[in-house]
């Protein structure tokens, strides 16, 4: 059975070629090649086009089509698998998604040429966790603001949060969202001695965080942090109304998707300090530029998209993978790793 890798900046081919040293020691042939772009910016505004847009808003170049036409099994981080490059695999059974969000692939496609997508949820689960940790720290204690006033030979120690900096000991911290992210989020914070809020439909009970409403979740938290996946059905979840019930005294981290916030609304509350600070890690425009609506706010951390980006997470993730794929392969197990297991059924 043939394997063809493609690596990108972030995954490079090497990693993907070492993740399955175990598969090509059972004798399958394992082929990777880099997709070659510009630099980051690059990937990440194609990477952007296709988390709003869907897996054929890309053009799939021909030279990387002619790489991939006899593989059985595609692996991919954030190169495009869709319709096209899709018609150009006739012998292909498996798609492997090096990461825990599948917007690059068209699932639907694949699913009536009965092509089974694997993806690796919470790949970067204990990177985006730490930095959502670090990200509560450096707002509500003003470490970014005052470390950038510092470099610049001002003395600040007083901030727009002023009156209301807070310990984290006996403070809320509601998580929107409770799979592999939220939860590790939640022993982390634990360990700060906080009460933890979940909200997550599809999870009935937790022996750390008390699941609730969402409605309540706003209401009661001092920080509210978002890590839920964006689907159709949750776009800009996160609206005015909901926003309309945070404590002024409260603090909004986003370090999962754009998507999941109606930006306007947040700006608003932020401008008019409905509630005290933000920090976000992700754009509706990437990259935002300096006078970009929530940039230029004086009560907010911002980051440039780094949450998931540690190396240990790329070094692992087709290790991760492998292993998945090979209980499939090789004992016929039915990975929960697997998206569209309604194909397997019969």
């Amino acid at each position: 059975m043939k394997i063809v890798g493609i690596g990108d900046l972030l995954i490079p081919s090497e990693y993907i070629s070492r993740g399955f040293e175990s598969l090509k020691e059972k004798g399958y042939e394992v082929e990777v090649f880099d997709w070659q772009l510009k630099d980051y910016e690059e990937l990440q505004a194609i990477n952007l086009k296709v988390e709003q847009g869907g897996a054929e808003v890309i053009e799939v170049d021909d030279s990387i089509i002619d790489k991939l036409k006899d593989a059985e099994i595609i692996i991919t981080q954030f190169c495009v698998i869709n319709k096209k490059v899709i018609d150009a695999c006739p012998n292909l059974k498996i798609i492997g998604v090096l990461r825990g969000g599948y917007e690059n692939i068209n699932l639907e496609y694949a699913n009536e040429k009965g092509i089974i997508v694997f993806n690796t949820p919470g790949r970067n689960a204990n990177a985006v966790a730490d930095f959502t940790v670090g990200m509560i720290l450096s707002e509500c204690r003003n470490i970014a603001k005052a470390h950038k006033e510092l470099k610049e030979g001002n003395w600040v120690r007083d901030y727009a949060n002023k009156d209301s900096v807070p310990d984290l000991c006996g403070k809320t911290v509601g998580l929107i969202g409770y799979g592999n992210i939220g939860k590790k989020v939640a022993q982390r914070l634990n360990a700060f001695e906080m009460n933890i809020l979940a909200y997550d439909p599809y999870v009935k009970e937790d022996n750390i965080a008390k699941m609730v409403s969402l409605e309540e979740l706003m209401k009661e938290s001092d920080f509210v942090s978002i890590h839920s996946r964006l689907t159709k059905d949750n776009e800009k979840m996160i609206n005015a109304s909901l926003l309309s019930l945070m404590k002024p005294t409260a603090y909004f981290i986003n370090t999962a998707r754009s998507g999941l916030v109606d930006e306007d609304a947040l700006v608003e509350v932020l401008k008019n300090h409905k509630i005290a600070g933000a920090a976000i890690d992700v754009f509706e425009v990437e990259p935002p530029g300096k006078d970009y609506k929530l940039i230029s706010l004086d009560n907010i951390t911002v980051t440039p998209h780094l949450a998931g980006g540690t190396k240990d997470a790329f070094t692992y993730s087709p290790v991760l993978l492998e292993k998945e794929m090979e209980k499939y392969l090789l004992n016929n197990e039915i990975s929960n790793y697997i998206i569209n297991k309604d194909i397997l059924k019969g």
